[in-house]
């Protein structure tokens, strides 16, 4: 059996409110499911965050519809709930409008698909933890019965995210005896060994935030197709041909040294940092313009002004995010609602953290 494991799609983003970024995320996934195809899978495994918000707009849903007519007859769709699609007070996620299976809202489930079991389990977060661990206990009891067995879940591990508040799983949680498992949630690629088989997070297709740059210049974006047919998962990196993102860091007397950089058959996104003493602001954004007009799709500029005191760098390691959150605000309901606005709004997932004030205030904004 081949599986192809696409994770974190995020199917109606709209970064930067462009349009042309909207339509990145649908290309990025077109192209993702022709390679799926072009690689002969057989069925294909979605880790979760399929849309980027539980009421995509229309164009979203019609570009996962064409990819399913695709898709038809040629591999079976496994798909789990991330933590941007699933609805809030058990509403009916959008995957429902779909001849899709969706594993695992609330409680594990698996299928047998020729010979291989395939379980898994949507999100939960908060008070939902303690469940998710209790059902991730019976996949080693069901998958004694089998001699390939795949875990499908969208959670962060402790491990490969250690903030605390970030994550909701320990390696300790996990079951043991799964040969692969398809992991959602963390947009950078990772694969290891764990327990019986592989542990791998497929990462996301496309770059969500800026501080995904640097994995995607090392390890690209895309997804693994996963060969069960030997003794253990055989994972190979299936990259796409996303847009760009790069960072530069110029001083402000020599802003031309930018156009080094870009040298791409696709307009990048420049992310630059502007170095100087009493930087003038307004010139270096004009200059910029001037510069990169017609040869990138947005620059976005930073300042660093050498005349100022700076800031010293955070400590490096874990950082205990609730602690810090509990001890600045005095309260425990307080503190889980800044760690859950954090996280939603660091995914610029803005109507995502209106809704969790929202039902945290127990009021309804009108606008």
């Amino acid at each position: 059996m081949r599986i192809a494991h696409i994770s974190d799609t995020h199917l109606g983003y709209r970064q930067y409110n462009l349009d042309e970024r909207e339509n990145d995320f649908y290309d990025a996934f077109n192209e993702a499911i022709d390679k799926a195809i072009e690689e002969r899978a057989d069925v294909l495994i979605h880790s979760g965050d399929l849309f980027d918000s539980s009421t995509p707009q229309i164009k979203a849903l019609y570009v996962f519809k064409n990819a399913l007519r695709k898709l038809d007859g040629k591999m079976k769709v496994y798909t789990v709930l991330g933590d941007h699609d699933t609805p809030r007070r058990r509403g009916m996620p959008p995957h429902k409008l779909f001849d899709v299976r969706v594993l695992g809202i609330g409680r594990l489930e698996w299928e047998e698909v020729d010979g291989v079991l395939i379980a898994g389990i949507s999100n939960l977060r908060g008070r939902g933890v303690e469940l998710l661990k209790e059902e991730l206990k019976k996949f080693d009891t069901v998958a004694e019965k089998y001699k390939k067995s795949v875990l499908i879940a969208h959670q962060a591990v402790e491990k490969y995210l250690p903030f605390e508040g970030a994550y909701e799983l320990k390696e300790d949680d996990l079951p043991r005896n799964a040969t692969y498992y398809a992991l959602g949630h963390l947009h950078s690629r990772l694969t290891a060994r764990f327990g019986e088989g592989y542990l791998a997070y497929a990462g996301s297709t496309e770059i969500i935030r800026r501080d995904e740059i640097s994995s995607w210049s090392k390890r690209g974006k895309g997804f693994y197709l996963v060969d069960l047919d030997g003794d253990e998962a055989e994972i190979h990196e299936i990259n796409l041909d996303i847009r760009p993102q790069i960072e530069v860091e110029v001083d402000e007397g020599r802003l031309e040294e930018i156009l080094n950089h870009i040298n791409y058959p696709k307009p990048p996104i420049v992310h630059v940092t502007v170095r100087g003493e009493g930087i003038n602001r307004q010139y270096v954004i004009e200059r910029l313009n001037e510069l990169l007009e017609g040869k990138v799709l947005s620059c976005k500029p930073s300042f660093r002004d050498l005349s100022q005191p700076q800031l010293k760098e955070l400590p490096k390691g874990p950082i205990d995010l609730k602690s810090i959150m509990h001890e600045y605000l005095g309260d425990e309901e307080l503190a889980k609602l800044a760690i859950e606005l954090y996280e939603l709004l660091s995914e610029d997932d803005v109507k995502g953290a209106i809704k969790s004030a929202e039902e945290f205030l127990g009021v309804k904004h009108d606008s």
